[in-house]
């Protein structure tokens, strides 16, 4: 069981540390990023998805 939990923290890490890192800069990574991951993160903290939305800039997604 600690193993499963250990295992879905570091998805969930992965997935995180994606949007602030390598999202940005790939505009097909940031378009599904911004459409799936972004809805859920922002429950969590709004800065996650921050620095993705910034790159998009005024283009609708």
């Amino acid at each position: 069981m600690l193993r499963l939990v250990i295992v879905l923290v570091a998805v969930l890490g992965g997935v995180v540390l994606v949007g602030m890192t390598i999202a940005p800069s790939q505009p097909t990574v940031r378009d599904w990023y911004i459409g799936t991951a972004c809805p859920v993160l922002d429950a969590i903290s709004v800065d996650i998805c921050a620095a993705v939305r910034r790159s998009a800039g005024d283009r609708a997604v």
